[in-house]
């Protein structure tokens, strides 16, 4: 591959790092799409799953005292199913149809929930729904790359504080990572390519997240979640028009 595409993909990160960085998510699902279009998928996918990797644990290193491990829990126990459902989609189904479904999905609860913000008391989901969150998430990863958005949605209904937010994504996406890394290396889908593009990627990122955490620190608690929703809105635009565009011209 170039050297011109890993500058790009470095690049790519380096922005994802930001969003990542004030949001606690987010790297993926705004880099993924503009790498995906000059990179081949099956060195995008898994060069994302080594990147996004290390960008938990920094963001770990930020957070660590906020995380609840007994919340995550059911998340982390239902990951290893949905890596390896993942990695079976991907070797047998067209990305392009999971990325529409959950562009509508993720759309419809990011509009939900700008209205359930507005409501002065909010009843927090259980945590057995973690279960379901870290399944998917996991699937969703290991076949497209873009798994954040079940994780999200779970810690965004359970009455955390932005930091808690954080913490529990981060958290959960360095042990799913991990499982996801290994499912990935174990089928076959990672290379030498991705692995080179993540290492020339990991300045960027570290630039990018404390840029986004100092960004971060500026925001109200009220004021971050409704930013976030907007986000997720924002991505489930972006994830819709890449699946649209890719089942219209294939």
């Amino acid at each position: 591959m170039p050297i011109e595409y890993y500058i790009f993909i470095a690049i790519c990160w380096g922005l994802g790092g930001v969003i990542t960085g004030f949001a606690g998510f987010g790297a993926a699902l705004i880099a993924m799409p503009i790498i995906a279009m000059v990179v081949p998928m099956h060195i995008a996918v898994p060069c994302g799953t080594i990147v996004a990797f290390f960008m938990n644990i920094q963001m770990i290193r930020n957070y660590w005292r906020h995380i609840d491990w007994k919340r995550l829990l059911p998340m982390v126990c239902a990951t290893p199913f949905g890596a390896f459902t993942g990695v079976s989609f991907a070797r047998s189904v067209d990305g392009a149809y999971l990325q529409l479904g959950l562009g509508i999905l993720l759309a419809c609860f990011s509009i939900w929930a700008l209205l359930f913000e507005e409501r002065k008391e909010r009843r927090p989901v259980h945590r057995a729904w973690g279960v379901l969150a870290g399944f998917s998430s996991s699937a969703i990863g290991s076949s497209i790359g873009m798994g954040g958005p079940p994780t999200i949605v779970f810690t965004s209904l359970s009455g955390w504080s932005k930091d808690r937010i954080k913490a529990g994504i981060s958290g959960y996406f360095l042990v799913a990572g991990a499982v996801m890394l290994s499912f990935q290396i174990w089928a076959g889908l990672q290379n030498t390519s991705a692995l080179l593009a993540a290492c020339v990627s990991i300045p960027t990122i570290y630039l990018g997240i404390r840029l986004g955490i100092n960004l971060s620190k500026k925001v109200g608690e009220r004021s971050y979640r409704k930013n976030l929703f907007r986000m997720l809105i924002l991505f489930a635009v972006i994830i819709l028009y890449k699946a649209i565009t890719q089942l219209w011209f294939s």
